[in-house]
């Protein structure tokens, strides 16, 4: 296979995969997203960027680890990608500098440049310090994440938690006054540090003009160097990865008139946020909720509401089944927990594995759109119903991407932490415009 200028990038989950494989879809790359247990590549494709999950995200350090440098040896050295991304979570959750450390070491590179800033979406780092919308992470709502919280805003600190004593000295960070410079300072300033035995390079960032000149003197080093970061320095590198492709005339698929079903078992409050607004809105129609109750999740009851979203999901409608309802009262929660003996985390799993199975049911009796929300349920939802990969095949709104899988199920993934309280809104009209 000729590897020149193809693209390899490796995520912790699906909706980052398929995210920042976007940035690549925009600016006219051909996309494919692979992922679960057995990533591969399907060769017959024709295909410069490939995206891999390992969904090592929310599993321990251990397993992240033999994950990612499973995807590492057998994929990336594999195909010899000329260039190679690290995606990481723009709020910073994950085994972020074991899953980077293991990349260097698998594939013998000299040090990785860390920028998630991803300004586009209010989130910044200033003298290190990661904000969501000038908010430090640790007083955000990613502090109560159910299965990876997030209790320290300083990435140079965080990473260092993260890994052995004796590589804390390898982590060190290029500030915003460098960064202001251009690109020319910040690769005299890279350099510098790598020369020093610079491993874990963190950057600041403010603007989507940063994220362009950090980029820009990743490439012009001499070094080899792995950029880590969201789908903002995705946007930024595929710029300079493939300016051939920029001209390329991107046509609108034809999408057939389907139902749509919206599958949430995202925790976060934005999430809760656009599922209420959704219902809320009058200019969309035809909608219809279904909110999971503990009852539902503890019975493993998945045929009674398999079979309500069934009857509802005719011609155009849009069905939601969502398990906003759950996380709304954290002291009730908390009783269920105890009552239930089991953890917050194993809770918000089961509720992932009870989603899966419902969307397996109605999927297998029913066309529709499938429109996932949350990294976890998207993974689970997509593996419920046979998808191995998906091909990137338009942008449905910001950061959020249409894929297909190859029996042609079109799907979209949605990050919990992403978009406005107007995205699920906007994802339904997205559908609805005249192709």
């Amino acid at each position: 296979m000729d590897t020149s200028n193809y693209i390899g990038i490796i995520a912790d989950d699906l909706t980052g995969a398929n995210d920042t494989s976007l940035q690549f879809f925009i600016q006219g790359c051909k996309t494919q997203v692979s992922f679960g247990e057995d990533l591969s590549i399907d060769e017959n494709l024709k295909t410069e960027v490939f995206a891999m999950s390992t969904e090592s995200r929310n599993v321990s350090s251990q397993i992240a680890v033999e994950r990612v440098k499973n995807a590492s040896e057998n994929i990336l050295k594999e195909y010899n990608f000329e260039y190679i991304y690290k995606k990481i979570d723009s709020v910073l959750r994950g085994n972020i500098a074991l899953e980077i450390i293991t990349i260097l070491e698998t594939l013998n590179l000299d040090a990785a440049i860390i920028y998630p800033a991803f300004p586009n979406e209010g989130r910044t780092t200033i003298g290190g310090y990661h904000l969501v919308k000038g908010v430090p992470l640790q007083r955000t709502e990613v502090s109560r994440d159910p299965a990876c919280p997030i209790v320290e805003s300083n990435i140079v600190n965080l990473l260092k938690n993260q890994i052995p004593e004796n590589k804390k000295i390898e982590v060190d960070l290029i500030s915003l006054d460098t960064v202001m410079k251009g690109a020319g300072p910040i690769l005299t300033k890279l350099n510098e540090l790598i020369s020093k035995g610079k491993k874990l390079i963190v950057a600041d960032a403010v603007s989507t003009t940063d994220l362009e000149q950090i980029s820009l003197a990743v490439t012009k080093s001499s070094y080899k160097i792995l950029p880590c970061g969201s789908a903002g320095a995705a946007q930024a590198l595929s710029k300079i990865w493939h300016p051939d492709v920029s001209d390329n005339v991107l046509t609108s698929p034809e999408i057939p008139q389907l139902p749509k079903l919206i599958v949430s078992g995202s925790a976060t409050d934005l999430t809760a946020s656009q599922i209420k607004r959704l219902q809320e809105n009058d200019d969309i129609e035809n909608t219809y909720f279904i909110a999971i109750k503990p009852e539902n999740i503890f019975s493993d009851d998945y045929e009674e509401i398999a079979q309500r979203i069934v009857n509802n999901l005719n011609k155009e409608n849009t069905v939601i089944v969502h398990s906003s309802k759950l996380i709304e009262n954290p002291d009730e929660l908390n009783s269920l927990l105890i009552e239930n003996e089991i953890t917050k985390e194993d809770f918000i799993s089961k509720i992932c594995d009870y989603l899966a199975a419902v969307t397996r049911i109605v999927i297998a009796q029913k066309q529709a759109i499938l429109i996932t929300v949350g990294g976890e349920t998207s993974y689970k939802c997509c593996r419920s119903i046979g998808s191995k990969n998906l091909q990137i095949i338009d942008t449905v709104a910001p950061a959020i991407p249409l894929g297909v899988d190859h029996k042609g199920q079109l799907i979209v993934t949605k990050s919990g932490n992403l978009g406005t309280q107007n995205t699920l809104i906007d994802i339904i009209k997205y559908f609805e415009q005249d192709k």
